[in-house]
């Protein structure tokens, strides 16, 4: 009889490919079966390499959520939790593939996608990096462009309030584009960063930390 392990490499590898170029980790420090079988997948890889292209300076970012991701999926005990993680990743960032890496005939589950990162300001003098200690800041609604009145993006929640995204100081072209074409688009969207302070004491996302932008699955 085989043990849970080979069973679970093994039924992967129906999912997964021979290749680990593109890999969301150096593969040569790879240790356990989820990370050798994450580094054998060619789609997650691919999509990985694609996202952190699509995203220019947001990738520093991106690379920081897959070691939180990898983290989390290096939990998974058998065949059946591995696919439905590796299906998931893919799903999280499909929204960011150009044609030609998007995965055909596999179908990927209705999850959260993500839509844009935000990276932290450069200019830490204007927005000093976020200490590890900010607290978490969501805000649901609809991206919205306040360029023309000095706010630059922000998303309005249900209630109308509207919350700074990407300041106009700290806007920079691809970020820009990117959040221009989620105005008016169709879904709802949820803006997740780091929460920060205002001389009034209310709450606002930090431009010293990454904003990760969702479309909220249905």
């Amino acid at each position: 009889m085989r043990t849970l392990k080979h069973a679970a490499i093994s039924t992967l590898a129906l999912f997964a490919a021979e290749t680990a170029s593109a890999a969301s980790f150096p593969c040569e420090k790879a240790a356990t079966a989820v990370e050798k079988s994450i580094c054998a997948d060619e789609h997650l890889g691919r999509y990985y390499a694609a996202a952190r292209a699509a995203l220019g300076t947001g990738k520093t970012c991106l690379a920081q959520d897959q070691k939180t991701w990898l983290k989390t999926r290096n939990a998974c005990k058998d065949a059946k939790c591995l696919r439905r993680a590796y299906l998931a990743r893919l799903a999280v960032l499909d929204a960011l593939q150009p044609g030609m890496t998007a995965v055909k005939n596999i179908e990927l589950p209705p999850v959260d996608t993500l839509m844009w990162i935000i990276p932290a300001a450069q200019d830490t003098e204007a927005a000093p990096p976020a200490p590890a200690s900010a607290p978490p800041f969501t805000v649901r609604g609809e991206i919205v462009s306040d360029v023309d009145t000095g706010d630059g993006f922000v998303i309005r929640d249900a209630a109308g309030r509207k919350h700074p995204i990407l300041l106009l100081m700290f806007i920079e072209k691809a970020s820009s584009v990117a959040l221009e074409s989620l105005i008016g688009a169709p879904g709802v969207y949820e803006a997740r960063g780091r929460a920060e302070k205002s001389d009034d004491g209310s709450t606002h996302f930090s431009p010293g930390a990454c904003t990760f932008v969702y479309r909220l699955a249905k």
